[in-house]
């Protein structure tokens, strides 16, 4: 940059500080390539990039009254620019932590706890020892209806009427069986 472009900023911004409002728009055309390149440097991505240069300006534009006019007005700018930079790498920080908080909880959540695994395992106990009080035909009916083969179950496969009959009366058994154990379910 050379030093006319700097003293026509600072010149630019003194105006604007105090009041010319028609120097709005050269301000705006000298600073934005300058800032929007910088943000750019800084950050690697021309979204965010442009994203921040934008609030930069917006923020230079309200401030502009504090401007110190003794002061280099680019320097100032800039200044404005990586804050607004800082922020927007603190809210990309923020959403990789979110996401990887929403990752591990998703991970955990999946996962049983003790509790219900004791519970699985209890319960698991307990039909064994209700289908254990059933007769063996009704026992390997509903082992066959889970798709689980019984080496002691006949091998000749009755039809699907028959089965299904079969698995009915083996049910109401079965439920017969818990309630007298275990009361209602």
């Amino acid at each position: 940059m050379t030093p006319d472009a700097r003293a026509q900023i600072t010149s630019l911004l003194a105006r604007l500080a105090d009041g010319d409002r028609s120097a709005v728009d050269a301000a705006f055309d000298a600073l934005w390539p300058l800032v929007r390149d910088f943000c750019a440097r800084a950050l690697g991505n021309a979204a965010d990039a442009e994203d921040a240069a934008q609030q930069a300006l917006v923020r230079v534009f309200e401030q502009v009254a504090d401007y110190d006019r003794e002061r280099d007005a680019l320097a100032w700018v800039l200044t404005i620019a990586g804050y607004e930079v800082r922020t927007i790498r603190r809210r990309a920080t923020r959403r990789r932590e979110d996401a990887h908080d929403a990752e591990s909880y998703e991970r955990s959540s999946s996962r049983e706890s003790p509790e219900d695994l004791l519970i699985d395992r209890d319960l698991c106990a307990a039909v064994r020892d209700v289908l254990a009080s059933l007769r063996p035909e009704d026992a390997a009916t509903i082992a066959a209806s889970f798709g689980l083969s019984n080496a002691n179950a006949p091998t000749d496969a009755p039809s699907p009427a028959t089965f299904r009959k079969r698995l009915q009366r083996a049910l109401e058994r079965l439920r017969g069986a818990w309630r007298t154990k275990h009361g209602t379910p």
